[in-house]
């Protein structure tokens, strides 16, 4: 049987980080630090305009705004313009897991595709448990109040999913309410950790708080330089166990919805988006194997 544990849930890191920004948004301040001193020449992410997610290229650090929500569509779109209009080659990507995934699949596709290699200098992911469209987000949050009214913004506290509304109240989206209204190819993820990167930014309760789990040599270089440049703007402290525990118990929870839905698909031989035949085969004898072995990248 597949373990749902924190290995393959979180996946490897070095140290899990809880960080305070001074500046606003932690993963938007480590953003303008690192444009300010010409770590990179670039942040490719999305931003909120105008009420909707909107793919952005920053290149200013007075210009740098992440999106509060978690609807980040299209960042694809502006790499051609990144890295042939304007010849960035320390780009900064920020986007959930699925953006990666894609992303690093490009580094194989053989001459001209080197790029994710030579052209990103960090991978930042944002732990993700289902990307909704501003419709179903309004949809979910009458689903749960009983009325309508905009969500600001969303974070994560203890084993919880939590939408800030426009009043400033907060409620807690239980994964089984929010696993309905999430995008479709978002329920048969199992990369909510954002694995494949090189950081993976978690929003906590305080605006200008948040996690930070550092994960390859690359992230714990950069998370160094930026405090060796600037320790008071960007603080940070080894996070308690209790922090990752409880991130593992969310997204077992919504794993497990996941995993329900991916085997109903394959026992009913129905397609399966993000999935071709090979991984399904590969994901099904994990599941139902008694052996505890299993190669995370396959998922």
């Amino acid at each position: 049987m597949l373990s749902l544990n924190e290995k393959f849930l979180i996946g490897s890191y070095k140290k899990v980080f809880l960080v305070k920004s001074q500046r606003g948004n932690p993963v938007e301040t480590l953003f303008k630090l690192m444009l300010e001193n010409g770590l990179i020449d670039g942040v490719l992410t999305c931003s909120e305009k105008k009420g909707k997610a909107t793919p952005s290229l920053f290149l200013k650090a007075n210009q740098v705004k992440v999106n509060p929500l978690n609807s980040y569509f299209g960042i694809n779109t502006l790499l051609k313009r990144a890295l042939q209009k304007y010849r960035l080659n320390k780009l900064v990507v920020f986007a959930p897991p699925c953006v990666f995934d894609e992303l690093n699949k490009t580094q194989y596709f053989g001459i001209g595709s080197n790029w994710t290699k030579t052209a990103v200098a960090l991978k930042v992911g944002l732990l993700c448990t289902g990307a909704l469209t501003e419709n179903s987000r309004q949809l979910e949050a009458i689903h749960l109040t009983g009325k309508k009214e905009k969500v600001k913004r969303f974070f994560y506290d203890r084993a919880n999913l939590v939408y800030q509304l426009e009043s400033n109240r907060e409620i807690i989206v239980p994964v089984n309410v929010h696993h309905k209204y999430i995008l479709t190819a978002c329920r048969y993820c199992l990369n909510m950790g954002a694995k494949g990167t090189d950081i993976t930014y978690v929003p906590k309760k305080e605006p200008n708080e948040g996690l930070f789990i550092v994960r390859s040599e690359r992230g714990w270089y950069t998370i160094a330089q930026v405090q060796k440049i600037a320790p008071a703007d960007l603080k940070l402290r080894i996070s308690e166990k209790e922090e990752t525990e409880e991130l593992v118990s969310l997204l077992r929870d919504k794993s497990l919805l996941n995993v329900n839905d991916i085997l109903e698909r394959v026992e009913l031989g129905l397609p399966t988006p993000k999935w071709s035949d090979n991984k399904l085969r590969k994901f099904y004898r994990a599941w139902n194997s008694i052996e505890g072995n299993f190669e995370e990248e396959v998922f």
